[in-house]
């Protein structure tokens, strides 16, 4: 009896779960991750697995070191951002959505970047902290 409700239940789970099958597969093989290197020496935001990046955000300690670089519409996307160069298919913001030709950075301070490109997963990201010239010094722990 209890070997029959058993193999019944299964029969069950599985025929509502086949239908769901092609689902679970598309979201599974399309979901990119937003994970992003950083090279300190070029200032350059990668994506891991070579991919395209949409939108990333660049904030510091301080609201005037907020940054928001996102691809022009009808545009193609790179798969570099140099921070001392953003490309011109590039729009650059502040918090306040003025635009910017370039990014600045302040010296002896810490920077956070968030890959947002991939709208299905979490934000990837890299902290580095500046040097008395504003250059990029050194990865810093994520907190």
């Amino acid at each position: 009896m209890k070997k029959t409700v058993f193999v019944l239940l299964s029969m069950i789970i599985v025929a509502l779960s086949i239908p769901l099958l092609p689902f679970f597969l598309f979201v599974f093989m399309n979901s990119q991750g937003n994970e992003i290197d950083f090279d300190v020496k070029s200032a350059t935001v990668t994506h891991k697995e070579g991919r395209e990046l949409y939108r990333v955000y660049l904030d510091g300690d301080s609201l005037e070191d907020f940054y928001h670089i996102k691809l022009k519409e009808g545009h193609e996307a790179a798969k570099k951002i140099s921070l001392t160069s953003v490309d011109t298919n590039y729009i650059i913001t502040d918090w306040r959505k003025e635009q910017f030709s370039k990014i600045t950075l302040h010296p002896n301070r810490k920077y956070r970047i968030e890959n947002h490109s991939n709208g299905d997963c979490g934000p990837g990201t890299v902290a580095f902290m500046t040097d008395s010239l504003g250059k990029p010094a050194c990865i810093m722990p994520y907190e």
